[in-house]
């Protein structure tokens, strides 16, 4: 750190309100004085562990999320878990997988836990990370569950909260009525209030059934309440059904080609575990308001045959425009819009506005050692997506139908796994991906992964491996490794080159990038580990703005350097810390920089805190993200730039088993600026502060 930067550092804390530095002040005297016990980590810890690439803030992690959190609470016994209860951790790759069931099957049931040191690909950390969610008991013989006995054994969840920003923000100004006559999208029709409801039943992962509604800042009640609701039931394992699932439901297949939504693994720093795991129909329990099924879908099983079908017929948020034809007037659809939000007039003649027509199936032969399935999936829409005068739109999808088929494939042996997925769209363009994972060695284990996707390849409800959010216009190559040369030590590392045959949007050629990864975990004893990263991303993008085709291409490359630490002062006190830096390099050098100290505790009783107090300065373009503790069922990768200081304090408090309450101060403070955002979200100020609350009943 430059003398500089040491300047700023001390200017800037010179510069924080007098009422934050009583605050770190009297955590850091309370942390220092009282003891307690330990707590399992955080599910939401692996969020970051899995998931680093820039943007993540907006994924949907929540089925990731509920798979652990029930596993956190019911652990899973490793002598009984099957490949899909297994594959559900998230956290564990193919061969990791293969060595456990091949040990079980050698050996016999696991006496205890400590036993994974024993089997091949079980590094310290990989142990670590699946401790909270499993456990070793002698299995069971299973009991029939009835619907009386599942209402009688099951646990119902109600949830309940809300969020807001403390500050004045412009959408919610009180505007005169001749201006708002004028200027109609010149206001949010709601309040600031963000309220979220949730109902879960659960009864022995057997039968689930679930409501949600939710109103998001700035929308306004509507004469059905809630802006959005969603609802599901799901039973599994019921006769040759292994599930019903009815209501609002998702649908992942193969390596997501053609039917993919919410979590899915891509690059992170968990190099080997790339590979899809797809889990069929299951319940829907995002809040998400158009990437979702709604209908009806099963999956029977004959054998080693499982047969899937599905149908959903909905409304979905989407622009449309008047065009003039020889005979008529249509409607046409311009863009589909995910983003849920209905606050303003413009946003609210969105809504619900065209009908999604949705059906498809899957057959999968699975052994042992291979699985080979085969998808179906087409949907339509009630009115049809217009030609473009954009060039990089050239290749989207005309009209107001589509179907894709795809066969899927998987083949283990020994210590290699070859997988992949090859589909067709409509039109006749094809999507293929390949991946092979091998391992050499125990302390040694190689993944590739090769990708294809046609420009003019339609998959609205793909969500493959991939640079860009589309499964088309790329082609690419990754290489990752794991190396564990001495005990608690780990080398990770990948390289994913690509290339988009076609125009994308600010990219007005075509173009290639480079992405590199390299990180090394220690652990240094049992209560303390740090890792060092460097990541580096090199793209090309447009050297002036236009809509031509014919325009310089200029290379742009972000870097990121990264140190963190975590480490147990007592059985209580859990300290992280970490020091990032970023360099974005286009016409001229910009840089970013961000420090933090977390601060974890427990107490005796049943209460225990989340603090963070950050320190950054960066520009937009070098920005950083770091994931934040949240809510139950919540994420956040808020992006650090401009120059100030980032706290936020989470406290749970636990009554018991039945309640537990949850509250979140979150506050970004800037030292160079007098506006904070833009639009609508515009604050006049320097502050921008947020307050999330949460009840959550168990019974």
């Amino acid at each position: 750190m430059t003398h500089e930067s040491q300047i700023e550092i001390i200017q800037i804390w010179k510069l924080t309100p007098y009422c934050y530095k009583s605050v770190i002040l009297l955590l850091l005297l309370a942390f220092l004085s009282t003891k307690a016990y330990a707590q399992n980590p955080l599910t939401n810890d692996l969020i970051e562990q899995l998931v680093s690439k820039t943007g993540a803030e907006n994924a949907d992690f929540s089925s990731f999320v509920e798979d652990l959190n029930y596993y956190l609470q019911n652990p899973l016994n490793l002598n009984n878990a099957t490949l899909e209860d297994l594959e559900k951790l998230h956290i564990l790759n193919e061969i990791q997988i293969q060595n456990l069931q091949n040990y079980i099957t050698g050996v016999g049931q696991m006496q205890t836990i400590y036993e994974l040191q024993l089997i091949d690909g079980f590094s310290i950390k990989n142990i670590k990370d699946i401790l909270p969610f499993i456990t070793v008991e002698t299995v069971k013989k299973s009991e029939k569950l009835s619907f009386k006995k599942a209402l009688n054994y099951g646990r119902h969840q109600l949830i309940a909260e809300t969020k807001f920003i403390v500050q004045e923000q412009r959408g919610y100004i009180q505007i005169d009525d001749s201006t708002l006559l004028e200027k109609p999208n010149s206001v949010y029709q709601g309040d600031r209030m963000k309220y979220l409801t949730r109902y879960r039943f659960n009864s022995k992962n057997r039968f689930f059934a679930g409501i949600t509604a939710e109103k998001d800042p700035g929308e306004s009640f509507n004469n059905k309440g809630f802006d959005f609701y969603s609802a599901h039931l799901q039973i599994n394992n019921w006769g040759i059904f292994k599930t019903i699932s009815v209501g609002d439901y998702q649908v992942k297949f193969g390596q997501g080609l053609i039917a993919w939504s919410g979590f899915g693994l891509g690059k992170s720093t968990e190099v080997l575990n790339i590979r899809k795991k797809a889990q069929g129909i299951r319940r829907y329990t995002s809040t998400n308001e158009n990437l979702f099924m709604r209908g009806v879908g099963t999956t029977v099983q004959f054998g080693d045959f499982e047969i899937s079908g599905f149908i959903s017929n909905k409304n979905i948020d989407a622009n449309l425009i008047l065009t003039d034809t020889i005979e008529s007037e249509l409607l046409e659809i311009t863009t589909i819009q995910n983003t849920g939000y209905h606050r303003t007039s413009s946003e609210i003649s969105t809504r619900k506005s065209i009908i999604e027509l949705i059906y498809g199936s899957n057959i999968t032969f699975k052994k042992k050692r291979f699985k080979l399935g085969a998808s179906f999936i087409s949907y339509s829409y009630s009115s049809a997506f217009g030609e473009t005068s954009k060039p990089y739109k050239l290749f989207d999808l005309n009209g107001n139908n589509n179907t894709n088929i795809s066969v899927d494939y998987q083949f283990f042996y020994n210590k290699f796994v070859f997988y992949g997925e090859t589909a067709i769209s409509q039109n006749g363009a094809i999507a293929t991906l390949n991946g092979l994972l091998l391992s050499l060695v125990p302390q040694l284990s190689f993944s590739v992964v090769q990708r294809h996707y046609q420009r003019d390849f339609h998959s609205h409800y793909g969500s493959s491996f991939s640079e860009s959010s589309k499964v088309s216009n790329e082609s690419g190559l990754y290489y990752g490794l794991s190396f564990h040369p001495i005990r608690n030590f780990q080398i990770s590392a990948y390289v994913d080159n690509y290339e988009f045959p076609w125009l994308k949007y600010g990219i007005n050629a075509p173009s290639y990038g480079t992405d590199f990864m390299v990180q090394m975990d220690y652990h240094a004893g049992r209560d303390v580990n740090m890792y060092l990263r460097w990541k580096n991303e090199t793209k090309l993008h447009n050297g002036v703005s236009g809509e031509t085709v014919i325009i310089p291409l200029i290379e742009q490359k972000k870097q990121y350097i990264r140190y963190h630490i975590s480490y147990k002062l007592n059985n209580n006190i859990t300290l992280r810390n970490r020091v990032e830096a970023s360099i974005f390099e286009s016409n001229d050098m910009e840089y970013g920089f961000m420090v933090y100290q977390d601060i974890n505790y427990d107490f005796h009783f049943p209460l225990s805190f989340n603090f963070r107090f950050a320190i950054f300065d960066a520009t937009y373009n070098a920005r950083i993200y770091a994931y934040e503790n949240d809510l139950l069922y919540n994420f956040s990768i808020p992006a650090y730039f401009g120059k100030g200081t980032r706290l936020y304090l989470m406290i749970k408090y636990k009554v018991a088993n039945l309640l537990s309450i949850r509250l979140r101060y979150a506050h970004f403070y800037y030292s160079n600026q007098d506006v904070i955002s833009s639009g609508l979200n515009e604050i006049n100020g320097n502050m921008s502060s947020e307050i999330k609350f949460q009840l959550s009943f168990k019974f």
